[in-house]
């Protein structure tokens, strides 16, 4: 998902000279083709989540279209007042894009957990919490992103669901996309995870519950 975010970005970069990466100082292996074809619309702040946010929220306010990107603990929870304070009172056309949802990078410890993060960002003002669950609604959502002007989070971790998604899904921002028939048992998901749920429904259909 991660990759196919990245390769709409650069592709409506390219055409939009507005549009502006900022990284936290990681990302290079999936960023280096941006960075070297758009270096003026590329930015790496380093490990200054707090910089980064304010540099993103100055640029929106000339005009920009800012786009930040980091782990997911990062670039949300490190600069939660910048968040707030700079890119949702001013409702400002900034988007957070955040790699390793969840546990993805688990393999790091604790400061790498990101567990916390769609709570916070729902509860912000103006903040549009969008996680995908395949490659597909991934490619739906951020070109959905890339009109739309409001403060966004775009929350993405290494499992996906690409296995279960129907071809004939529309993707849209804060719409429900039933994916199955209805029954007795109801189960909402969103985001890698929903690969457990549609693993979890087949289990209980065939116990027949």
């Amino acid at each position: 998902m991660r990759d196919t975010v990245i390769k709409i970005l650069h592709e409506q970069a390219r055409i939009n000279k507005d549009i502006i990466l900022i990284t936290g100082d990681l990302g290079f292996g999936v960023l280096d083709n941006y960075s070297k074809e758009l270096p003026n619309q590329y930015i790496n702040a380093g490990v200054a989540e707090q910089n980064m946010t304010a540099i993103a929220a100055g640029l929106a306010l000339e005009g920009k279209k800012v786009f930040t990107y980091s782990i997911g603990n990062f670039n949300t929870l490190r600069c939660l007042e910048q968040i707030r304070n700079d890119i949702c009172y001013h409702d400002l056309d900034v988007t957070i894009i955040s790699v390793g949802g969840g546990f993805s990078y688990g393999q790091l410890g604790a400061s790498h957990f990101a567990t916390e993060d769609i709570a916070i960002m729902s509860a912000l003002p103006n903040m549009k919490v969008i996680a995908p669950s395949s490659k597909k609604s991934a490619a739906a959502l951020m070109n959905q992103i890339i009109n739309d002007k409001s403060p966004c989070y775009l929350r993405i971790d290494k499992s996906s669901a690409d296995e279960f998604i129907k071809d004939n899904c529309n993707f849209s921002i804060g719409k429900i996309n039933p994916t199955s028939l209805p029954s007795d048992v109801l189960i909402f998901g969103y985001g890698g995870i929903l690969r457990e749920a549609y693993k979890a429904k087949d289990a209980l259909s065939k116990e027949n519950i």
